[in-house]
C-alpha cells in the first residue's frame, strides 16, 4: 500500500507532491501539536504551489487564523476544516493532516 503521508520534526515540513504538469494534484502533509496549524497550511500550499510563503495572500484574508488553531488545538481527533485557499483546496484536521488539492498550475491563474 502506498502512502504519501509524510511525517515531520519540530523543525521543518515535509511535502510529498505527485505533482505533473497536467491535471490536478493532491499533496498531503503533515504537523506537529507543538506547531501552529494555519502557519503549516500556508507552508503546505507554498510547497503545494511551488511559491513562496510570502507569495501567497495572508491566509487571515480567507478565514480567521487564530480561530483555526484554537479550533485544531489537540482537544478532539475527529474534527476537519476545509476551505479555498490561494487557488487550492485545503483540508485540514486535527489529526495532523493537511491535504491541498491544486487545480492546475497558480502561478498561470496569476498571469490571466
Amino acid at each position: 500500500m502506498d502512502d504519501d503521508t509524510n511525517s515531520v520534526d519540530d523543525s521543518e515540513t515535509s511535502d510529498q507532491t505527485g505533482r505533473t504538469d497536467t491535471g490536478p494534484t493532491t499533496v498531503r502533509h503533515n504537523w506537529q501539536p507543538s506547531d501552529r496549524p494555519s502557519v503549516m497550511v500556508v507552508k503546505a500550499v507554498a510547497a503545494a504551489t511551488d511559491r513562496r510563503t510570502t507569495e501567497l495572500p495572508p491566509l487571515q484574508k480567507t478565514l480567521d487564523a487564530d480561530a483555526l488553531d484554537i479550533l485544531l488545538n489537540g482537544q478532539s481527533s475527529s474534527v476537519t476544516v476545509s476551505f479555498r485557499y490561494a487557488d487550492t483546496a485545503v483540508s485540514v484536521s486535527e489529526n495532523g493532516s493537511i491535504e491541498v488539492h491544486v487545480d492546475g498550475d497558480p502561478r498561470e491563474e496569476d498571469n490571466e
